[in-house]
């Protein structure tokens, strides 16, 4: 969670990146119910992909709209602890099987991306809630502060949120793979697999729609790890400066 007034930089484009995700999420989500926008960028789904995709675009849609909320800590501040906590956890939860169970069908690397993704957000929701548990949220204005303030006195604190940080780790270089991978196919404006059936995503059937589609996974991957990036300080010390 972010202020404009703390984190400026972080709050400003954490929000451009998600919302564009978010429209992205939406736009895919009609496409795979047949509603295409533009027509001509219509894709070309086997018939009995469109209910497996659309069930993935609402994943993607609900992990746009929660990464969104998180940004402002006046919005994520006024929903209610059993939705943050173990409501967005659940969902996150089905959507990391759900991806995975894509990627296996599909022999899919994106499908895989998306599973890690999808784990990164499970972990990013269970480490707030963590950090709340030990107390330390309370006086929070940026995950930055958050990060910082988890190191406070106690070796059982430091060791615990250590824990956390080793856990995401993994996570966090899956999210920067996954980021790095959508910009090269907005450069390049290639579909991820080429002449295949998609199964997380609707495929791309322009160089426009690949290049957006890419933009659109580069936003999620790298927007993801820049939010939880303060979450990784106890660690990697160095990664509260990257929220400005």
């Amino acid at each position: 969670m972010f202020t404009l007034t703390s984190t400026p930089v972080t709050f400003i484009g954490l929000l451009i990146l998600f919302i564009w995700c978010t429209l992205w999420s939406v736009r895919d989500l009609l496409a795979s119910l047949g509603v295409d926008i533009p027509p001509s960028w219509a894709p070309a789904e086997p018939l009995e992909h469109g209910a497996p995709i659309a069930v993935s675009e609402c994943f993607h849609l609900a992990m746009s709209v929660v990464m969104l909320l998180m940004v402002p800590h006046s919005w994520w501040g006024a929903l209610p602890g059993v939705l943050t906590g173990p409501v967005f956890i659940t969902v996150m939860s089905l959507g990391t099987l759900w991806m995975a169970a894509m990627a296996a069908w599909k022999t899919s690397w994106l499908a895989a991306g998306h599973t890690a993704m999808f784990a990164a957000m499970v972990w990013h929701l269970a480490s707030m809630a963590s950090h709340s548990r030990m107390g330390h949220s309370a006086t929070m204005t940026g995950m930055g502060d958050m990060a910082h303030s988890g190191m406070a006195e106690g070796a059982t604190t430091v060791s615990g949120l250590t824990l956390i940080t080793g856990i995401g780790l993994p996570l966090m270089v899956c999210l920067v793979v996954l980021g790095l991978s959508g910009l090269v196919r907005a450069v390049t404006g290639r579909p991820p697999h080429p002449g295949l059936p998609a199964c997380c995503h609707t495929s791309p059937t322009t160089p426009a729609s690949a290049r957006l589609s890419g933009l659109a996974d580069a936003a999620m991957g790298l927007g993801m790890a820049w939010m939880s990036a303060g979450l990784m300080t106890p660690l990697l010390p160095f990664m509260g400066s990257l929220t400005p």
